[in-house]
């Protein structure tokens, strides 16, 4: 077959359209040749300086977390050495072959280790993601032997929180986590890499910015696996956090949990002339040491799940009915009131009736006539119950907030709850319905609405203690700054205090009536009765539910859910008060069964192995009576008209009989 041959105007077009074709050709390749030139001659030292860029790198270095010790400078909470290890994309050409021996060296399946790179793989390929926690030394110590076989591959050396003691004081303390998103938004950018892990709960959550340090950092040239080769310039070192030292003594924390095993419930011991909190526990308790670093799902579930709530700081969060450890408001606001004084007595046949409504007296039989320190002694209801209806529910409302219940003491601590201090008003807001008398009665004995917490008990215990003197509880002694400076001091104690407006000798008749309700020949505390000095102290007993249960009507005695609590809060020596103890045993029955003992072994505790309580007077009956000169003392620092140091005066007292 043949072509025809092509005309001349064919011709001629081939080679306009050949001519075209070349010159787009040339036209690119000019394109391209400039654009080398222009990246190598003009903008050349640029891009010499990026290119130098790739191998500095900027490395922060996190400060330590400051240091908790207790009182005698034991450590109760530290920083380690945490060994984790990292990989940085950009340095690693292979990324497959270097998961690959990095599982042989750590012993980690390589599924593992690309399932953690794929999920925190976001952001810059420079940036460092961690593939493993913690691996400890002999794992670091090979990655770094085998270096050159694992490029983009280094250990991170983190410090991570320890707690020591463990279950001893895991409630004060609290535990650290993660930071969350809100919570780094808070952070100073000085301070993101040391806040990487902060408090999460208890002083590590409430002194969480002073535990935290300031950043340091350095720059660094590295090679192309990212192996350091010198430092570029002179680092600028990490300031560590402020050390705290609690006022917690860890020998009493730690006898007082060998006491409360098998119990759930609250023990503080305080120091009430300056509040500080010598001991608080919370039962059952938990290690702060599963949550550092993450906790996993199924441990958190537990805790979660668990139905003694184990999470919950019982001291601060627990709301309880105080039971007739109530009693000494209720003789305060009856004494200072004028409805009774210390001679009056009142008639318990064994029942107070009220209206149609019968309440009885613990003793059925009844205890005849009794004056306000006999009814301590004794825990007479129905004597309290006569004062309550002399009061009405206002007025014990009134002297019960100036005791400091119904609101946060203020100790360093978050979520503390108020409790509740009924009032007419409370109710009619609440509940839309009025007052009955009736219900003034339970109060009157610290039941029905009332509810406080072992905190609030606390400090009400250290007052009457202190002939008046209300102190804010503390759990911080001491906070130094790495240079040295102290920020508080015992030398700031006591903190935020204020004189109750009661004349001392209702403090005597009270405290001789804590004095007999221990040592007296009716005692209802005989079990805390110590031979060695004079405690001084009340039981209570706080009413889960009656003796029947409401929807079932189950005995409570074959139910251990519904048997009350037991309370006793004392102090000692009667005579000098040095410390005081206050025990909540969920369903314990009665609070001289139970509680009472413990306090007194808390006590002798104290005595024997802390400091002595042995006044040299025997310890019997004494008159208990508040410490003049003290008293005298607190007259001359509280001036009465300084503002916010002394309470308003209380109300007049009602007519007797009315509510």
């Amino acid at each position: 077959m043949k072509f025809a041959p092509l005309s001349t105007d064919e011709v001629q077009l081939f080679r306009q359209r050949l001519v075209l074709v070349l010159g787009g050709f040339a036209l690119l390749l000019a394109v391209v040749l400039f654009r080398l030139w222009f990246l190598q001659i003009i903008e050349g030292g640029y891009y010499e300086e990026v290119a130098k860029g790739n191998r500095i790198r900027v490395i922060p270095e996190g400060a330590p977390r400051g240091i908790i010790y207790d009182r005698q400078g034991e450590i109760l909470a530290f920083n380690r050495p945490s060994f984790d290890v990292q990989i940085i994309l950009e340095d690693t050409p292979d990324l497959k072959t270097t998961l690959q021996h990095l599982a042989l060296v750590t012993d980690t399946p390589v599924k593992d280790l690309h399932a953690t790179l794929m999920a925190n793989r976001r952001g810059p390929r420079f940036k460092p993601i961690v593939l493993l926690k913690d691996v400890g030394r002999k794992t670091a110590d090979l990655i770094e032997t085998y270096q050159e076989d694992l490029p983009g591959v280094s250990v991170a050396v983190e410090p991570k929180r320890l707690y020591p003691t463990a279950y001893l004081d895991a409630h004060v303390l609290g535990y650290v986590g993660v930071i969350n998103e809100d919570q780094l938004t808070k952070l100073p950018l000085s301070r993101l890499t040391s806040g990487r892990i902060v408090g999460q709960a208890g002083i590590e959550l409430r002194e969480n910015n002073v535990l935290i340090g300031t950043d340091g950092g350095k720059q660094v040239e590295v090679d192309h696996v990212g192996r350091e080769l010198k430092v570029l310039s002179k680092p600028i070192n990490p300031v560590p956090g402020a050390d705290i030292q609690l006022t917690i003594d860890l020998r009493l924390q730690r006898y007082i949990r060998t006491l409360m095993q098998g119990y759930q419930g609250v023990v503080i011991v305080s120091k009430p002339r300056t509040g500080e909190v010598l001991a608080m526990g919370s039962y059952p308790d938990y290690d702060p040491n599963q949550f550092v670093g993450g906790i996993d799902d199924a441990k958190w579930r537990a805790l979660m799940r668990n139905p003694d709530k184990p999470l919950i700081n019982k001291a601060i969060q627990g709301l309880y009915p105080p039971g007739s450890t109530f009693k000494m408001v209720l003789a305060a606001a009856a004494l200072n009131t004028g409805a009774i004084d210390p001679t009056t007595e009142l008639n318990c046949p064994g029942y107070y009736r009220i209206n149609r409504e019968i309440h009885y007296c613990w003793k059925r039989s009844g205890h005849g006539n009794v004056a306000v320190a006999e009814a301590l002694e004794q825990s007479c209801n129905v004597f309290f119950y006569q004062v309550g209806m002399m009061l009405g529910v206002d007025t014990i409302h009134d002297y019960a907030r100036m005791f400091g219940f119904g609101q946060p003491t203020g100790i360093e601590l978050e979520s503390e709850k108020a409790g509740l201090i009924p009032s007419r008003e409370w109710k009619q807001r609440v509940m839309g319905e009025k007052w009955y008398d009736g219900e003034t009665v339970s109060v009157a004995i610290g039941q029905g609405y009332v509810s406080v917490t072992p905190i609030q008990l606390s400090a009400y215990l250290d007052t009457i203690a202190n002939g008046g003197l209300w102190v804010r509880p503390t759990l911080i002694r001491r906070i130094t700054e790495p240079d040295g400076h102290v920020l508080t001091s015992e030398a700031d104690l006591p903190r935020d205090s204020r004189l109750l407006p009661l004349p001392p000798e209702i403090f005597d008749v009270i405290r001789h009536g804590m004095v007999e309700a221990v040592n007296g020949p009716h005692a209802t505390a005989w079990r805390a009765r110590s031979r060695r000095f004079t405690i001084a102290g009340k039981t209570g007993t706080s009413q889960v539910v009656g003796r029947k249960s409401v929807k079932t009507g189950e005995d409570v005695e074959k139910n251990d859910d519904l048997l009350a609590h037991s309370l006793f809060v004392g102090y000692a020596p009667a005579e000098d008060p040095k410390v005081t103890v206050t025990v909540l045993v969920e369903h314990g029955e009665s609070g001289g069964r139970t509680a009472a003992p413990i306090a007194r072994k808390i006590l002798e505790f104290y005595n024997k192995n802390i400091a002595p309580l042995d006044t040299g007077l025997p310890a019997i009956r004494t008159a208990g009576s508040v410490d003049k000169a003290f008293h005298s003392n607190l007259q001359t620092a509280f001036d009465p008209n300084r503002e916010g140091l002394v309470m308003p005066a209380p109300p007049s007292a009602p007519a007797a009989g009315t509510n």
